[in-house]
């Protein structure tokens, strides 16, 4: 669903890197395949990590997503591939990486009210990786 979701507003988004940024279109289109990765990834993690209630706090706009730890990791390891495999100048990485995860973590928020909406969302066997017992208290969300 998560996928779903970014892919809903790829069009959308790599229309902005285009204008705002300047990206070529491809570089537009790489930039948020690998958004799509990270933000995945870095909601996963913190999900079976533990903090899916810090995520909640930034999804229901309780606070910025700059501002929470999790999300300054994603844009960090993105800031890092903008460069590394789409080629982005690295000063105009650092410009890209916090809009294009920003501007995603918006739109997934709008698609959360609950942890068992984001654990819903990251779907996929998540159930093994949680911490002991969260399953069990997500009501068998995962069963």
């Amino acid at each position: 669903m998560l996928g779903n979701i970014i892919n809903s507003v790829k069009g959308q988004l790599t229309g902005e890197l285009q204008d705002k940024f300047k990206l070529d279109p491809q570089q537009a289109n790489q930039s948020v395949d690998l958004a799509k990765e990270h933000v995945e990834e870095g909601l996963k993690k913190e999900a079976t990590g533990g903090d899916a209630g810090g995520i909640m706090n930034m999804l229901k706009g309780q606070q910025a997503p700059q501002d929470n730890p999790a999300i300054n990791n994603m844009i960090q390891r993105y800031l890092g591939d903008l460069t590394s495999k789409v080629g982005i100048p690295e000063s105009m990485a650092q410009q890209v990486a916090p809009f294009v995860v920003s501007f995603l973590m918006n739109k997934i928020s709008g698609n959360v009210n609950s942890q068992s909406d984001l654990m819903g969302m990251l779907g996929g066997g998540l159930t093994d990786k949680l911490p002991k017992g969260i399953g069990d208290k997500l009501g068998g969300l995962f069963k």
